[in-house]
């Protein structure tokens, strides 16, 4: 009796999906090609297998995309996409557009809870240094001062 390991859900780096697609859309490869590529090569993309195969049988793009309507970085592909294939513009330049977003917007959230980080640990350090200090500074002074 063999025991299967279940593999945790590894997580995506939309900017760096998105800078991928980027890349294959310039070279020229159809959204198709290039989002099954990005599935089967990219860790914690392979929903986007389904996806390419579902726009190559003809469904529409809501149906396409439904599979990974629960990945939130996935999702974030689809929009970058699906505006890039509502407005017509160049979709590389989009894609890359939004992978920069995604970054600086990163980048502020690291900075925004590091800020935080300081306040949220001033009460338990001050109740870890606290009882320390009375016992290893007050108390022997008091007892010293005694008579």
């Amino acid at each position: 009796m063999t025991t299967t390991q279940h593999e945790p859900k590894q997580s995506v780096d939309a900017a760096l999906a998105l800078d991928v697609m980027a890349g294959m859309l310039i070279a020229g490869q159809p959204l198709t090609t290039a989002l099954g590529l990005l599935g089967q090569h990219l860790p914690g993309c392979a929903p986007l297998t389904q996806v390419s195969a579902r726009l190559g049988y003809g469904l529409d793009w809501q149906q396409s995309w439904a599979p990974i309507d629960d990945d939130r970085e996935l999702t974030a592909l689809r929009d970058e996409l699906d505006f890039a294939a509502r407005s017509q513009v160049a979709s590389a330049d989009v894609l890359q557009s939004a992978a920069s977003t995604l970054r600086r917007n990163r980048r502020r959230r690291a900075e925004k809870l590091a800020s935080e980080l300081g306040i949220r640990l001033v009460l338990p350090l001050g109740a870890c240094l606290l009882p320390s200090f009375i016992c290893l500074g007050v108390i022997p002074l008091v007892i010293a001062l005694l008579p």
